[in-house]
């Protein structure tokens, strides 16, 4: 008798997911596609986030650059039916994170490596500085280190300048702007420190309440 994996029983669950939600079927085949590139390096680990993020971490050294932007979506979306976080997929369902009509907004292809060295020279508006502020003063209220508070606020800021042109303020638009800074960074330290910074800073783009642990000390941010 064939056991089917947790991993493949999952693809299954997500893709049927996405059909119903009217995804063609070549939409189906290049997530498809993606996970099952994923799965070799998921398939015999714990069941756990850092487990994953580890998985991933190893996948995408292994990955040209180029496709990281298209990958991290797919993959954050299949991790909670990996898990079978029924919570997660119901509130993403209400997020529309699944919808196949939504408005395919992405970065623009500016030089983000240009807009990094250039980010001092931009201006943020009032209602742009309202969220920085309030990211910086919880920060400080955990006894963030100033140089450490200054490569935040500066990943954050890129974040913000990325989603000027986004036609919403949905978790998706932040979610496809966070992605295209990951792109930005080549060393394994910088990647994971953008992660977080991009994980504690949305609660606040959201207007949202949360309380960031205490961050660790981060090391060198260089693209």
């Amino acid at each position: 008798m064939m056991v089917i994996s947790r991993e493949h029983i999952a693809l299954s669950a997500y893709l049927n997911l996405l059909e119903r939600k009217g995804f063609t079927k070549i939409e189906l085949r290049q997530r498809e596609v993606i996970i099952l590139k994923l799965i070799p390096w998921i398939e015999s680990i714990h069941c756990d986030g850092n487990a994953f993020r580890d998985a991933v971490d190893q996948l995408f050294k292994n990955l040209d650059k180029s496709l990281w932007f298209n990958y991290l979506p797919v993959i954050r979306e299949f991790f909670s039916f990996w898990i079978d976080d029924i919570k997660a997929i119901v509130a993403m369902n209400q997020d529309n994170a699944f919808g196949a009509n939504l408005i395919k907004w992405k970065p623009g292809d500016s030089d983000l490596k240009d807009l990094w060295n250039s980010l001092d020279r931009h201006t943020l508006t009032k209602l742009e500085m309202q969220p920085l502020d309030e990211y910086e003063k919880v920060l400080r209220g955990n006894g963030v280190e100033d140089f450490v508070i200054n490569a935040c606020k500066k990943l954050a800021k890129l974040l913000l300048i990325l989603l000027r042109n986004a036609p919403h303020k949905q978790p998706v638009a932040y979610r496809h702007a966070l992605d295209a800074n990951l792109t930005l960074f080549s060393s394994n330290e910088a990647y994971k420190v953008t992660l977080k910074v991009g994980r504690e800073f949305y609660y606040f783009w959201k207007n949202g309440v949360h309380v960031i642990d205490s961050p660790q000390p981060t090391l060198a941010y260089a693209a």
